[in-house]
């Protein structure tokens, strides 16, 4: 058994050529931070997309206390590997380190593996523009709605299937009724505005628009949103869970002076599809 290490809170580009060969893949209880500073990072992927992304592509899952392995000088480590699971082969990244302390790198992880007959690959690090591929870089720049540049460090387009709420039909009124969708606690919430974006309905990908943010024209969310609409597509989705990846910024979320002025920009906001 080959054992992906690492953290794989985003499965970027990064990751994947980690996790590329492996058999199986260590998941820790919970992001390395909160041991370390009593608080995780935004998510980038909840817990069980990650898990399916995981098992889809053929890998077994290896659910570990990362406070247990905290605590691990290097050598026990990498001994617990390889008798509680078998390992025989490890792939990591090139700046992994582990053991209490964060004392192993990867120079001592080699050596500890050679001493065992294991096998391991350390991956070079990614690079997106000059700077290595991260999950921090990644929330930074969804956080300032770089998309593109999100989407090109991830390998994929950013997105959620986070269940259809009911909102205000306000969307109903304008005609352009969308789907009300609201960000898990700890989700990392892309800048808020306007996107080209495509959402999966009944096994095919639709374009559309999606706004996210407090809707500040029509009476403040509590807490940023996700609003989506299809154009051409009828249903009712309430209580599914829809499948939206973020393509394109478009614009900044921005008060509009009546709903007249809102539906002429969401028309020509759809122009942009």
């Amino acid at each position: 058994m080959t054992i992906a290490l690492g953290s794989f809170d985003g499965l970027h580009a990064a990751h994947r050529a980690v996790l590329r060969g492996a058999t199986a893949v260590l998941l820790f209880s919970e992001h390395p931070q909160v041991t370390l500073r009593g608080q995780a990072p935004p998510q980038l992927l909840t817990n069980d997309e990650r898990a399916v992304r995981l098992q889809a592509a053929g890998l077994a899952l290896l659910h570990v206390d990362f406070a247990e392995l905290a605590a691990l000088p290097p050598a026990e480590f990498i001994a617990l590997l390889r008798e509680r699971y078998g390992a025989t082969g490890l792939r990591c990244g090139h700046n992994f380190r582990f053991g209490a302390k964060a004392a192993g790198d990867t120079t001592i992880l080699r050596e500890l593996c050679e001493s065992y007959s294991m096998s391991l690959t350390v991956v070079p690090q990614i690079v997106y523009r000059g700077e290595t591929v991260s999950s921090s870089r990644i929330r930074a720049a969804l956080q300032q709605g770089e998309i593109d540049q999100v989407n090109a460090m991830l390998g994929r387009a950013f997105g959620y299937d986070f269940p259809v709420k009911h909102g205000a039909r306000l969307g109903r009124v304008l005609g352009t009724p969308t789907l009300n969708q609201h960000f898990a606690p700890g989700y990392c919430v892309p800048k808020a505005g306007v996107y080209v974006s495509r959402a999966f309905v009944d096994g095919a990908w639709w374009p559309a628009v999606t706004n996210i943010g407090l809707r500040p024209t029509v009476g403040e969310a509590m807490a940023p949103r996700s609003e989506t609409h299809i154009p051409g597509f009828v249903g009712d989705l309430y209580g599914r869970r829809v499948p939206v990846r973020l393509l394109r910024f478009i614009r900044e979320e921005r008060k509009f002076a009546g709903m007249d002025e809102l539906k002429a920009q969401i028309m020509q906001d759809m122009q942009s599809i």
